[in-house]
C-alpha cells in the first residue's frame, strides 16, 4: 500500500514521488501514522505500484511487464515467461489454492479420498482437509514448493475460508485456521524470501499475520456473481465489513500492503474504478471474471501489440508473407507482432487490452470465412483490423473492414492512383485484369481506384476507421524467381490502417545517432585450404587479413566437429585448434559457438515435419561417424568445447543458428538457461535487381515466449548462389546496406560471412570491400550481442506513459534508441537519460543513455546543446545551463573504435578533457581513448 513518502535516486539527482490518500477512515490514518513511525523508507521503497492478476494463457509476455508483482496460473505458465518475467525485474507469483482443488487441476488424481471433506459445485473442485499431515505435505511439496522451484517468486494463497462449505469445517474452523498457520509458517521458515498474498485470511492468528506480504481481498467496489454470472456494485453493507476486516489486520500487522481485486465487465469501468481504490491507498486489480483482462495500471501501459494472423500451417508461420513480409513494416511503427496461424485456436480472452490492432494475410486463400467471422464477433470495432492478401468475399469480411460489396470487375481496368505512393514506391505497374472479386467502398479513404468496362468502380486498397484493406494483386508488381516489389509504401499505409496511439517505438538499427555495424562469422570452412596461400587454412587468412585488419567487434565461432580431435578433421585439430585460440585471444573478438555436428534442419530435431529428399543430398548435418543428432550435445556441449577454446575472462556469448536456422522452442530454450544470446536465420537481402523492402525480415521470430533473432543481413553464401560463382557477389551487400537504409533506416550494416571465404582471392577482395564501404559510412560499431540485446528490448519490455506524458520502458534489456515522430522532439529539459536527437530521412532518431529512461516530448526542440551523434556508446549524459547562454555538459563515452562526436544545439562547444581532442568540424570531436569518463564540455 503506497502511502508514504519513497524516494528514488539517481545518480546525484533525488526525486521524490508522494501518495498521500484521501482519508475515508480513522484506519487508513491511523495506518499512515504507523507507518511514518514505525517504517523503514528503505522497505516501502520497494512496495509494489502495480500488482496484476492473470490466469489466461493469450496476452503475449511484453504486455506483462507493466507489473511489479504478477500472479499467474502455474499450470498455464511456461518456464520461459517465469525466467524471463523475473529477468524483467518483475515477481511472477503462483495461485495456490490452500482448502481446495479443483478437478480439472493436473495433480488432481493424487487426492485421496481420505483427504476431500466435500465439495464446492461453483467451481468444480473438492475441499480438503488440510488439518490432515499428508494434505499440508501435498500442498507444500507439490503446490508450493514446486512453484518456488520453478523460478516464482511467492504465492497468492486463495480459498483460504472453503473449508466452511462443509460441516466439520464449520464445527472445527481453529483447527484449520491453525493448520493453514502451520503451512504458511513452513513456507516461510524454507524460504524466507517469498511473498506471500493471503486471499480474505481475514481471521488468521495475529503472528501468521506478520509473516504475509499482501493482504487481498475480492469485491470492494466492484464484483461479480457466478450464480447469475452479472457484474453487480457492492452494497455499502458489504464494504463496511471489509473496512472493519482491513482494519484489524493492520492493527496486527500494519506494514502489509492491502490488495484490493475488483471485477468489471468493460476495461474502461476498470479504469476508474482502480483509480478509486489507489486514492484510498490500496493497491487495485481490476480485472473481468475470468481474471484473463490485463489489470490497469500507473502509469498505464501503453498498448502496442499486434496479433497477426495467417492461413499456413503454423509450422510454417515464419514462411508466411505476414511475418517475412510485414514483421519489419510492423517493427519499424513500433509495433510488438504476435504471429498465429489461423489453423489454430483463435484466441478466447479479450483483445483490446493485449492489442492495438489485428493484422490478416491470407496467403494460401484459406481459413477465410471463419477467420473473419471471429474477427466480427471478437473485436467489433474495438481495435482496427487490416486485411490483406487473397481477402476472401464474404459479408463477415466485408462488415469487419467496412466494405459495401465485392464483386468481380469485368474487362481491363483503369487504374487511378490517390495517394503520392502509390506507384512511386518500388514498383510502378498495376494489373490490367484481374480474376478476384475486388471491394466496392465509398466511405474508405482510397489508395488506389479501378475502373472495369462496366464503369464500375472498385477500392483494392484503402484504409478507414476500422482499419484497412489491401488486396491481392495491387500490393506488389512482380518479377522473375519470386521477387516483388511494394506498388506502395506500405509503412504509411500501416499506420494510416492501424492508426498507433503513441508516438515512441524501440530502435534496434541506431547507436548514439550513428547506424550500428556488426560483423560476424559463422564457424564453416574454419580448416579448408586458401587457394591463394596453400599453407594457410582459411581461419588463419581471415585472421590475419580482416580480423586483425579491421579493429572493430567481430562475433566469431567455430564448429566442434571441424575442429575437435572427436571430429570429421582430427589430423587438422591441432592446427585448428591453435588458431582457434588465437582468434579468441584478440581483443576485438567476442566468442560465439556455431554448433557440433552443423544441422542443416533444426524443425526435425524437435519432431517438426521432414525435408524434402532433393534438399538432404548431404545429409542432415555434418557426417560424424556413430553420431545422432540431438539438442545437448548441440547447444551446451559444443559450448562447453568453444570455452576451453577461449580464454578464460572471455567466455562464449554468442550461439549461432546453422543450416535452416529455424530452432524450435526446446534449442531456444536451451541457449537462453545458458544466458546467451542466440542469432541467425531470416532472409533480409534486398538488391537493386531484386526485391527491396519485400526481402526484408523482421528483427526477430518469437516462438512461444522465446526469441530467435535474425541475422541483421545474410551472408556471403547467398550473394554467392550457394558459393557456386560468382565468388565475389559477396560485394552486392554494399547495395543490400543502402536499400536498408533509405527512404527507412530498418537494419544495421550487417557484415556476415563464414570462414570459407578465406579460400578463394575474389571472395576475400569482395569481403574487404564490404568493410571499406561500411566503416566509410558513419556508424557505431558494437558486438553481435549487443544488437541481439537491442532486439530483446523490443519484445521483452512494457512502454509506459505517465500522467505528464512521460514514457518509460520497463522489462527485460533496455532500448538504447527510439524512434519519435518526427513533428516532435525530446524535452530535454525535463527527460532523464536521454543525450539528444538525429534526424535520418523521414525518422527522427532519440539516444538514450542507462538503462532507466524517462522520455518527454515537446513540440519544439528545446534550447542548448544536445548529442547530435557519436561512434560510440554514451552511458552518461548530463547538461546544466550555467547563465548568459552557457552551458555545462557531463558526459561519459565507451566504444571500440576512437570516440568521435558532434553536438548541436549551440554555437560553439570546447572539450575539457586530460586526453587527446582533435576539432575535426563545427562542433565536432575526435577523442583519443575508447572510454572516457567525466568528460566535460563547455558550450555557448
Amino acid at each position: 500500500m503506497e502511502i508514504g513518502a519513497t524516494a528514488q535516486f539517481k545518480g546525484n539527482r533525488q526525486e521524490y514521488r508522494m501518495f498521500w490518500p484521501l482519508v475515508s477512515s480513522f484506519r487508513f490514518l491511523r495506518t499512515f501514522i504507523a507507518i511514518l513511525c514505525f517504517s523503514s523508507l528503505s522497505a516501502w521503497a520497494e512496495s509494489p505500484e502495480n500488482v496484476g492478476f492473470y490466469y489466461g494463457d493469450e496476452a503475449p509476455i511484453s504486455t506483462l511487464y507493466g507489473y511489479d508483482w504478477l500472479v499467474l496460473q502455474p499450470d498455464m505458465v511456461a518456464e520461459a515467461r517465469i525466467d524471463l518475467l523475473g529477468k524483467g525485474g518483475i515477481k511472477p507469483l503462483a495461485y495456490v489454492a490452500i482448502d481446495e482443488i479443483a478437478r480439472s487441476h493436473q495433480l488432481y488424481l493424487n487426492i485421496r479420498e481420505d483427504w476431500v471433506l466435500g465439495e464446492n459445485p461453483a467451481w468444480d473442485s473438492v475441499i480438503l482437509d488440510i488439518t490432515n499431515q499428508d494434505v499440508q505435505e501435498f500442498i507444500l511439496d507439490k503446490l508450493i514448493f514446486a512453484a518456488v522451484s520453478r523460478g516464482f517468486q511467492g504465492v497468492f494463497l486463495d480459498t483460504l475460508d472453503s473449508h466452511r462449505l462443509t460441516e466439520r469445517g464449520r464445527s472445527r474452523t481453529a483447527e484449520f485456521i491453525k493448520a493453514q498457520a502451520s503451512i504458511i509458517s513452513a513456507l516461510k521458515a524454507r524460504h524466507p524470501d517469498t511473498i506471500v498474498i493471503a486471499n480474505r485470511g481475514f481471521h488468521l492468528p495475529a503472528s501468521t499475520k506478520q509473516l504475509v506480504d499482501a493482504l487481498a481481498f475480492e469485491s470492494y467496489f466492484a464484483g461479480y456473481d457466478a450464480n447469475t454470472d452479472r457484474y453487480r456494485p457492492v452494497a455499502a453493507k458489504d464494504r463496511a465489513w471489509l473496512d472493519v476486516q482491513i482494519d484489524e489486520w493492520l492493527e496486527a500487522s500494519p506494514d502489509t500492503a492491502i490488495i484490493a481485486i475488483d471485477y468489471t465487465e468493460t476495461g474502461s469501468e476498470a479504469v476508474e474504478i482502480s483509480r478509486e481504490l489507489r486514492k484510498l491507498g490500496m493497491l487495485p486489480v481490476v480485472t473481468d471474471h475470468s481474471v484473463t483482462r490485463l489489470p490497469p495500471t500507473v502509469p498505464s501501459r501503453v498498448i502496442n501489440q499486434i496479433l497477426v494472423l495467417h492461413d499456413l500451417p503454423s509450422s510454417q508461420t515464419d514462411q508466411s508473407h505476414a511475418h517475412a513480409r510485414l514483421g519489419v513494416i510492423l517493427e519499424q511503427l513500433g509495433f510488438v507482432p504476435k504471429y498465429l496461424s489461423a489453423h489454430n485456436p483463435l484466441p478466447d480472452e479479450s483483445i483490446s487490452d493485449k492489442y492495438a490492432g489485428i493484422a490478416v494475410w491470407w496467403q494460401a486463400g484459406q481459413q477465410g470465412s471463419s477467420l473473419c467471422r471471429w474477427l466480427e464477433e471478437k473485436i467489433d470495432g474495438k481495435v482496427p483490423v487490416v486485411l490483406l492478401g487473397a481477402v476472401p468475399n464474404s459479408s463477415s469480411c466485408r462488415r469487419v473492414v467496412g466494405a459495401d460489396n465485392f464483386r468481380l470487375p469485368r474487362g481491363s481496368l483503369r487504374i487511378q492512383l490517390q495517394q503520392r505512393s502509390v506507384g512511386r514506391f518500388e514498383g510502378t505497374r498495376f494489373p490490367k485484369q484481374v480474376n478476384v472479386a475486388l471491394p466496392i467502398a465509398n466511405a474508405v479513404n482510397a489508395w488506389v481506384t479501378v475502373t472495369d468496362t462496366k464503369g464500375m468502380g472498385y477500392a483494392p486498397i484503402y484504409t478507414s476507421d476500422a482499419g484497412g484493406v489491401a488486396i491481392t494483386p495491387f500490393l506488389f508488381e512482380p518479377g522473375p524467381d519470386n521477387t516483388a516489389l511494394w506498388l506502395f509504401d506500405p509503412v504509411a499505409f500501416m499506420r494510416e490502417a492501424l492508426q498507433p496511439k503513441f508516438p515512441v517505438a524501440i530502435d534496434t538499427t541506431t547507436e548514439s545517432g550513428r547506424r550500428v555495424l556488426t560483423s560476424h562469422i559463422d564457424g564453416d570452412g574454419f580448416v579448408s585450404r586458401a587457394e591463394q596461400s596453400p599453407a594457410k587454412i582459411a581461419a588463419q587468412v581471415i585472421l590475419e587479413d580482416i580480423l586483425q585488419e579491421y579493429q572493430i567487434p567481430h562475433t566469431v565461432s567455430v564448429i566442434e566437429a571441424e575442429v575437435s580431435s572427436e571430429g570429421i578433421f582430427p589430423e587438422h585439430s591441432k592446427t585448428a585448434s591453435d588458431v582457434a585460440r588465437q582468434i579468441f585471444s584478440e581483443p576485438n573478438i567476442e566468442v560465439a559457438s556455431h554448433t557440433f555436428s552443423h544441422p542443416y534442419f533444426w524443425p526435425v530435431i524437435e519432431g517438426g515435419p521432414a525435408p524434402a529428399p532433393e534438399d538432404t543430398l548431404y545429409g542432415y548435418s555434418l557426417p560424424v561417424e556413430g553420431y545422432e543428432i540431438n539438442l545437448k550435445r548441440e547447444i551446451p556441449d559444443s559450448v562447453k568445447f568453444v570455452n576451453r577454446l577461449a580464454p578464460v575472462t572471455k567466455p562464449t556469448r554468442v550461439f549461432l543458428w546453422s543450416g535452416d536456422a529455424r530452432p524450435g522452442p526446446q534449442a531456444l530454450s536451451m541457449v537462453r538457461k545458458l544466458g546467451l544470446v542466440n542469432v541467425n536465420g531470416g532472409n533480409t537481402r534486398p538488391l537493386p535487381y531484386h526485391s527491396h523492402l519485400a526481402d526484408v525480415w523482421p528483427d526477430g521470430r518469437p516462438v512461444g515466449d522465446e526469441l530467435q533473432i535474425y541475422a541483421p543481413v545474410m551472408n556471403e553464401n547467398v550473394y554467392t548462389n550457394l558459393w557456386t560463382g560468382p565468388f565475389y557477389g559477396y560485394r552486392h551487400a554494399k547495395e543490400s546496406f543502402a536499400l536498408l537504409e533509405e527512404p527507412y533506416r530498418l537494419k544495421p550494416a550487417g557484415i556476415y560471412y563464414h570462414f570459407y571465404s578465406g579460400t578463394k582471392l575474389e571472395a576475400l577482395k569482395a569481403l574487404k570491400e564490404v568493410y571499406d564501404a561500411a566503416l566509410a559510412e558513419p556508424n557505431t560499431p558494437v558486438p553481435l550481442s549487443a544488437y541481439a540485446e537491442r532486439v530483446q528490448s523490443r519484445y521483452y519490455s512494457t512502454l509506459t506513459v505517465n500522467e505528464d506524458g512521460a514514457y518509460r520502458w520497463k522489462g527485460y534489456q533496455h532500448p538504447r534508441s527510439v524512434l519519435i515522430s518526427p513533428e516532435l522532439y525530446p524535452d530535454l529539459n525535463r527527460s532523464i537519460g536521454v543525450s539528444g536527437y538525429t534526424d535520418h530521412g523521414r525518422q527522427r532518431f532519440v539516444h538514450l543513455v542507462g538503462a532507466d529512461h524517462l522520455l518527454f516530448l515537446s513540440a519544439e526542440a528545446v534550447d542548448g546543446p544536445f548529442l547530435k551523434s557519436a561512434n560510440s556508446s554514451i552511458t552518461d549524459w548530463e547538461r546544466t545551463e550555467t547563465g548568459d547562454g552557457k552551458w555545462k555538459v557531463r558526459m561519459s563515452i565507451s566504444g571500440h573504435v576512437a570516440p568521435e562526436l558532434e553536438v548541436g544545439g549551440v554555437k560553439r562547444c570546447a572539450v575539457i578533457s586530460n586526453h587527446k581532442v582533435e576539432v575535426v568540424g563545427e562542433n565536432k570531436f575526435r577523442l583519443s581513448a575508447q572510454r572516457l569518463e567525466g568528460l566535460e564540455l563547455v558550450c555557448r
